[in-house]
């Protein structure tokens, strides 16, 4: 499966997250990582990493700019100078 990066601008909205989060699921594209970056100003940053082969990233870029709280989604390519905290999700199995 392809990696996409996902660079969304949004109101600092409550439930910003939630919205976002579902979206990639109902696509069946899990998120591998995210970075959110908010609470300084008007405009958060989302930073989504997912596993996600190219039709249906760009059918989640379409339904993300749907959501209200979206100012802007672009592709987010990381700095290689730039060490970002991010979270990573590990799946367990039994």
């Amino acid at each position: 499966m392809q990696q996409q990066m996902f660079e969304i601008r949004a109101t600092g909205a409550p439930g910003l997250l939630a919205r976002v989060e579902s979206l990639f699921r109902r696509q069946r594209a899990p998120i591998t990582s995210f970075f959110f970056e908010g609470g300084r100003g008007p405009v958060a940053v989302l930073t989504i990493e997912a596993e996600a082969p190219g039709d249906v990233a760009d059918l989640l870029r379409r339904q993300l700019m749907r959501l209200v709280d979206v100012l802007e989604v672009s592709d987010a390519a990381p700095a290689p100078h730039q060490a970002q905290p991010e979270f990573r999700f590990e799946e367990k199995t039994a």
